[in-house]
């Protein structure tokens, strides 16, 4: 690679004022003088008119500098390599910006799954909040990560912190967003009134197209989309009668809970002053 210095013997292929290449590169002249002061990209100064003129040849370095500035390369290091030939090697710094892209690349999977995960859940709620159970059919497939509960007694979430803590970690070491989180009841136990959590779980994928494609050997796939919702709230009292009411409905429209029943905590807030503050999306799959 060449100096963007202009030699003496060249001035002719310096044709191209400021202003025109500014806007050839879509860039302000302001951000040429910078590189020109940087010593990164000098224009050819006319003695007679003291205009500054660039070549056509200067695009391609100009691109070069736009390129390594959006990968946090400094003006100092880019003018080693733009002027040191092949002297310098910029391969490894290629590399590591390379690899650092793919790891941001990754948490904005991540993020995108997480909202897009909560989106679709709120929805479902927002459609199924109207004070009980219901059957509704689930729009997408639906994967959960799951950690058993070893804990006993396991009836409250500070009876099982161990077990939730280790689906924290696992969830970290599956690159899994562990929220929104619950827990779930078995359904022999739901139905016979003792509820007692059997897994942690977390909601990791709607659908098919997710970023945690990669994951789903570790996931668990609801059987069916056909389910029994409920949307509960600390208004609507005790939550063992919003479980009692699923296990009515569920009896009154002849089906059978081919699932665990899953408590979705999207909010729960232990306020000393106001008491306790829930919202939960309780959901079973049935046939």
């Amino acid at each position: 690679m060449t100096s963007d210095i202009p030699s003496t013997s060249s001035h002719s292929e310096y044709c191209i004022t400021a202003g025109e290449f500014a806007r050839m590169c879509q860039t302000t002249r302001d951000t040429l003088r910078y590189y020109e002061k940087q010593g990164i990209l000098v224009p050819y100064k006319n003695k007679e008119n003291g205009y500054h003129y660039y070549s056509y040849s200067q695009l391609s370095s100009y691109y070069f500098i736009k390129t390594f500035r959006s990968l946090d390369c400094s003006a100092a290091d880019i003018r080693t390599y733009l002027l040191s030939g092949e002297e310098i090697r910029f391969d490894e710094f290629v590399d590591q910006q390379y690899d650092s892209l793919l790891q941001l690349k990754l948490q904005i999977d991540q993020k995108l799954s997480l909202i897009s995960n909560t989106r679709k859940i709120l929805k479902q709620m927002r459609v199924n909040d109207i004070g009980h159970p219901i059957l509704y059919t689930f729009p997408e497939d639906i994967f959960l990560k799951l950690t058993p509960v070893l804990s006993t007694p396991a009836t409250s979430s500070g009876e099982i912190a161990s077990d939730i803590r280790r689906h924290l970690e696992s969830c970290t070491a599956s690159a899994i967003q562990p929220f929104p989180m619950g827990a779930s009841i078995g359904s022999s136990d739901f139905l016979n009134s003792c509820y007692v959590y059997n897994n942690i779980f977390s909601i990791a994928r709607i659908g098919k197209d997710s970023p945690q494609a990669e994951a789903d050997h570790d996931l668990f796939p609801l059987p069916s989309r056909n389910a029994i919702v409920s949307v509960c709230t600390e208004n609507d009292g005790d939550i063992c009668k919003t479980y009692a009411d699923i296990a009515t409905l569920t009896k009154q429209q002849r089906k059978h809970l081919c699932t665990d029943i899953y408590s979705l905590s999207i909010v729960n807030v232990l306020d000393p002053h106001a008491g306790r503050k829930y919202l939960k999306y309780i959901f079973a799959c049935v046939e």
